[in-house]
C-alpha cells in the first residue's frame, strides 16, 4: 500500500518527502512561473544538472567523447547501472542469468519490474494498485498516468484518484 502523502503542492500533487514538493515546485508545477532548466548546447533541456551532466558524458550529439562501458560479450553500454543490468540479465556470456520469478510464473530481470507486476497485473494478486485521470482514463502505474497527463489528456489536471 502506497505511503500517505503528506506535503502538497497548489497544484494538487502531493508527495510524502518535502525535498520531492521543493524539486517539484523548481521544475514541474505548472502553477510556478519561473522554472529551473539546464540547457545543453545540442538543444536538450534538462530539469535536473545531474542529467544533463549524464547526457553529455553518454548521448550528447555535439559531444565527441562518450563515456561508455564495455561488456565482454562486445555489446556496448551508455551507464555503469546498464552495464550491470545488462550482465545479470541479458549477457550471452553469463550462464546463469539473475532472474525475479512471480508466483504466476512470470520472470523479470529487476525486482523493481516484478513489483509493479504484482501491484497491478499478477492475475494471483487479489489487490491492485489502479489510478484514474479526472477524464475517465484507468492507469495500473503513476508514472502511466502523468504521462498521459502531460501528453493525451485534454483536461491536463495533475489531480488523480487512487484506486486499490
Amino acid at each position: 500500500m502506497p505511503k500517505a502523502s503528506k506535503h502538497k503542492c497548489k497544484c494538487g500533487n502531493t508527495f510524502t518527502l518535502k525535498h520531492n514538493l521543493i524539486k517539484h515546485k523548481k521544475t514541474a508545477c505548472p502553477l510556478e512561473t519561473v522554472k529551473i532548466r539546464f540547457p545543453c548546447e545540442c538543444g536538450s533541456i534538462f530539469t535536473e544538472k545531474s542529467s544533463l551532466t549524464r547526457h553529455k558524458k553518454t548521448a550528447c550529439s555535439l559531444e565527441t567523447e562518450k563515456v561508455r562501458f564495455p561488456c565482454e560479450c562486445g555489446s556496448i553500454l551508455s551507464t555503469k547501472d546498464s552495464l550491470k543490468q545488462h550482465k545479470n540479465a541479458m549477457c550471452p556470456l553469463k550462464a546463469v542469468k539473475i532472474r525475479f520469478p512471480c508466483k504466476c510464473g512470470c520472470s523479470f530481470t529487476t525486482k523493481s519490474n516484478r513489483t509493479i507486476h504484482k501491484r497491478s497485473a499478477c492475475p494471483l494478486e487479489t489487490v491492485k494498485i489502479r489510478f484514474s485521470c479526472k477524464c475517465g482514463v484507468i492507469l495500473s502505474q503513476k508514472t502511466s498516468l502523468n504521462r498521459h497527463i502531460k501528453t493525451v489528456c485534454r483536461l491536463r489536471q495533475p489531480n488523480y484518484d487512487l484506486h486499490l
